[in-house]
């Protein structure tokens, strides 16, 4: 019998503290979907988001009095592992927004967007933004990449020997010279904050980048998706998947067709090749069920693409984050939908789920949970065996009672997708 992390034991009694103006509440519903089920809530009366998770912590960033006094914008983590919760937020001149956050050696990377300076009180000019946090210490060192205009940073993935890439998209010249519009980019850093060297990549469209993932010989893979225009009018987005090798050579590059919007939103490399994840509102891989639908599809080169794959509900789903268990062989998906017919009825606009897929991308149950009003689940890791840690922001009251605009929120889940649903309620019990 698994044992849950220390921290959980706490949630079971609910009833925790206001600090700062900040709510954090937790509530456990062990026979949900057949999974243990731990959820934690946090607000202001501004806007709180969590769009990352790792094991055991979540990443993110508020406008208001979350856990500390406002220093403007700041980005937060938040660890839930140990024997109570363990709050950090940014404080620094100025904004930073966290989206993306990757475990590490004695602690994390964390990036997103870094802005706002005397010179720019209204934040115009935004930089991408990457720091190494470590225990009591907190922020170690961190870097802003970006030129004159608005760059932001959206993925990470873990590079050689501690180093991490850096992936986004900005305007104008980050690296060389822009191709029009907005540019993709990726930086390699080693774990001291060096650069070891960066790329730029783009179309004469407004390219944007939503996902990284090693490649497992030191290299990176890239998706994103770019807005096509016609006319000066936008008419699709058309995706791709870029493959950078360790030293910055672009190997290879690989873009859809334009008969369906193509978005890519969350990549997982495995031995050849990478799964694709991302939403289509066309009949790109099977029938097209309406509003948008999952695809996904397995990418080995700029002229070879298998086992493409295609779901949805009457309305609309959205792919977030996705993560591959070897234990299970199957993927889990995060996201949101707002179809009635698709995992059953919908609480509100849009409901926060988590999915099971088997290895053949196809999916086989589904946890859901929702208000409402919008609810989605944007980060996703998986810990131990059967473990989850889920991300994401809600409009309504999904685990506490809504402190006043978007909150953020967590989850911690752990079940056996292939077990029965009593085995599954009872896998993480103590």
């Amino acid at each position: 019998m698994q044992e849950r992390p220390t921290g959980l034991g706490r949630a079971r009694r609910l009833g925790w503290a206001v600090v700062f103006g900040f709510l954090a509440t937790a509530m456990v519903c062990a026979e949900a979907f057949g999974a243990y089920e731990t959820g934690w809530q946090w607000g202001t009366p501004a806007w709180e988001a969590a769009f990352a998770a790792a094991p055991g912590a979540v990443a993110g960033w508020t406008a208001g009095d979350l856990f500390a006094p406002a220093e403007g914008v700041d980005a937060f983590m938040i660890r839930l592992d140990g024997p109570e919760p363990q709050f950090w937020r940014s404080r620094l001149p100025g904004l930073e927004r966290a989206y993306a956050l990757l475990p590490t050696t004695g602690g994390y990377y964390l990036a997103g967007t870094k802005g706002g300076t005397a010179e720019d009180p209204m934040r115009a000019q935004t930089d991408a933004w990457l720091a190494r946090l470590e225990g009591e210490a907190g922020i170690v060192w961190q870097v802003r990449v970006g030129g004159k205009l608005k760059d932001e940073a959206r993925a990470l993935a873990p590079a050689p020997e501690g180093g991490v890439y850096l992936a986004g998209h900005g305007e104008g010249r980050i690296f060389s010279a822009g191709n029009g519009g907005s540019d993709v980019f990726v930086a390699r850093f080693d774990a001291a904050g060096e650069r070891l060297w960066g790329a730029q990549w783009g179309t004469d469209d407004d390219d944007y980048l939503t996902a990284a993932a090693p490649d497992g010989a030191g290299g990176v893979y890239l998706a994103g998706y770019s807005d096509v225009d016609e006319d000066c009018r936008r008419v699709s987005e058309r995706g791709f998947v870029l493959h950078y090798g360790p030293t910055g050579e672009l190997a290879w590059v690989y873009r859809w067709g334009t008969d369906a919007a193509t978005r890519p939103e969350t990549l997982v490399a495995t031995a050849g090749g990478v799964w694709v994840f991302g939403e289509t509102d066309g009949a790109l891989y099977g029938p097209f069920a309406g509003g948008w639908d999952v695809f996904a599809v397995f990418v080995r080169g700029p002229a070879e693409v298998r086992r493409g794959v295609q779901w949805g509900g009457s309305r609309v789903e959205r792919v977030h984050a996705v993560v591959w268990d070897a234990s299970f062989r199957s993927f889990w998906l995060a996201g949101a939908t707002a179809s009635d017919d698709l995992f059953g009825q919908t609480e509100g606009g849009y409901d926060a789920m988590v999915v099971v897929l088997g290895d053949d991308a196809t999916p086989a149950w589904a946890w859901k949970r929702g208000t409402p009003a919008r609810d989605e689940a944007f980060g996703l890791a998986a810990g131990r065996e059967g473990e989850l840690w889920v991300a994401g922001v809600t409009y309504g009251s999904l685990y506490a009672s809504n402190a006043g605009q978007a909150d953020a929120w967590a989850a911690y889940l752990c079940f056996d997708p292939y077990a029965g649903a009593r085995e599954r309620s009872l896998k993480c019990e103590e």
